[in-house]
């Protein structure tokens, strides 16, 4: 496998074969029928070489492999053309300006760029902040998309109330619609479920991370392996209600092994039915009905709430709650979002990858510790600093003693993104770069916050005196510098 994944990656690596389209067939074939043979980042590139136009995959080879642009002998014929349009948006409308932003350009072969309204800051960072934004407002609980608990969080400037989101520890999944949901609210829903296959879409050919936790089932709903999911995929959804289904289809096991069982008769076997339980309760002093468990309002089947749950009827109530929850009440949200999806590229170009390595191409790297060998590998430090400076070591020091929420703020202030791309630092295009934030002889740089040119990922360092007074300034200066860009 190794020498398949040394061939694959010298034709995806080779300027030529990408500008000529001349992607061997044996691989496009290996890579959709036995994914296994090759890694993520090699499918990744094969995805980029297949599914979009020459320049876009040209553009991601660069990317990845900048010592390709670097070389002195590169043809400058192989270049990548790629048509840029720049829309600028009020972040104060941004969900409403994020869809038409889509609606107009989503389906276009140009890179889309994101200014702000009274904000000079143009480029990469304000594009990458703009999909982090918008995935986090895609989280809101007014929208009514996500299943999941209510939390409330601080609004970065801090002026107003904090705003509730959606969360759920294993992942997002869409609420179901029940039979007598109205119309209406099913039309406003399927529009954002659209709106969001199209941004999603979008990201990802424009080589975008978006910042939005979804769970392992909806990215099987994506792919179109919905009819793979059963009962086990509930964990990744509710993981209270799998647990209590757990149990329930413990109870359904004893009592197919009761009715197997020859030497009962029909009294005993009565009995011994009914003297199962879950935890000491018997099913039907569970008081369950045929409801959708969490949505009283959804019933199972008609005129479910009157139907109690009984040890007679638990297979089929099982059976349904699983049905609801995977595929009937939440099939018209993904078909929408697949068809918003569809309007950029088609979903089967997707066949490279595993629903459990989607969260990678769309959201890059997860959290992980930030070692300091890693961060002097792939950090480089320019005008005023080297590897040496004491100020270099206080940043790698910091940051290496960072958390996953300081992790994102910093990564948010320093790229537009609270996400590093799959591979981490070492993927990070351009690196980041330290440089000497300079002062007159007269200033103090203890006085000063660390500011950012996230187009460049440049990170403008004061030569603070000690790693404590760095420390305080570098997380000020992430909070402060949320949601913002101006000359620094």
């Amino acid at each position: 496998m190794l020498k398949l994944t040394a061939k694959a990656n010298r034709q995806l690596q080779d300027p030529l074969v990408i500008m000529t389209g001349n992607i061997p067939t044996w691989l496009t074939e290996l890579g959709k029928t036995c994914p296994f043979f090759f890694p993520f980042d090699t499918r990744q590139m094969l995805f980029y070489v297949t599914a979009f136009d020459r320049d876009r995959a040209m553009q991601r080879l660069l990317d990845t492999n900048p010592e390709i642009n670097q070389s002195d002998s590169q043809d400058s014929r192989v270049a990548p053309r790629l048509d840029r349009k720049k829309r600028t948006i009020n972040r104060e409308e941004l969900l409403k300006q994020a869809e038409s932003v889509m609606q107009d350009l989503g389906s276009s072969r140009a890179m889309l760029e994101i200014q702000y309204e009274n904000e000079v800051g143009t480029g990469l960072g304000p594009t990458l902040e703009f999909y982090a934004l918008v995935s986090q407002e895609l989280q809101r609980a007014d929208l009514g998309l996500w299943r999941g608990e209510e939390v409330t969080l601080s609004n970065p400037k801090g002026s107003q109330e904090g705003t509730k989101y959606m969360f759920s520890s294993r992942g997002l999944f869409a609420v179901p619609f029940g039979r007598t949901t109205k119309p209406a609210h099913i039309a406003k829903i399927k529009m954002k479920f659209r709106f969001l296959g199209k941004l999603m879409a979008k990201a990802i050919m424009d080589f975008r991370l978006l910042d939005l936790p979804l769970g392992l089932p909806f990215y099987k709903w994506m792919l179109r392996h919905e009819t793979s999911i059963s009962s086990h995929d509930l964990v990744n959804i509710d993981p209270g209600v799998a647990k209590s289904i757990q149990h329930l289809e413990d109870i359904i096991r004893q009592k197919k092994r009761l009715e197997q069982d020859l030497s009962q008769t029909r009294e005993t076997l009565q009995q011994a039915l009914e003297s199962l339980n879950m935890n000491g309760c018997s099913v039907e002093d569970l008081g369950l009905d045929f409801t959708l468990p969490g949505f009283p309002n959804i019933e199972l089947k008609k005129g479910g709430k009157d139907v109690p749950v009984t040890i007679y009827n638990l297979e089929e109530y099982l059976r349904l709650v699983v049905y609801w929850t995977m595929n009937e009440g939440v099939s018209r949200q993904f078909e929408s979002f697949r068809e918003g999806f569809e309007s950029v590229f088609p979903l089967h170009h997707l066949q490279y990858f595993y629903p459990e390595e989607l969260d990678q191409l769309l959201c890059g790297s997860k959290s992980e510790t930030w070692d300091v060998k890693t961060l002097m590998e792939c950090c480089r430090p320019d005008h005023g600093y080297t590897h040496d400076s004491r100020a270099v070591g206080f940043l790698f020091d910091v940051l290496s003693s960072f958390d996953a929420e300081q992790q994102r703020l910093f990564l948010q202030f320093v790229t537009g993104s609270p996400r590093l791309p799959v591979g981490g630092f070492r993927s990070l295009n351009p690196p980041l770069t330290i440089v000497r934030k300079t002062f007159e002889s007269t200033e103090n740089p203890d006085d000063f916050l660390p500011s950012v040119m996230t187009c460049v990922n440049y990170l403008k360092l004061p030569d603070y005196s000690s790693i404590e007074i760095m420390r305080k300034k570098l997380l000020i200066a992430a909070r402060e510098g949320q949601q913002s860009f101006h000359l620094s």
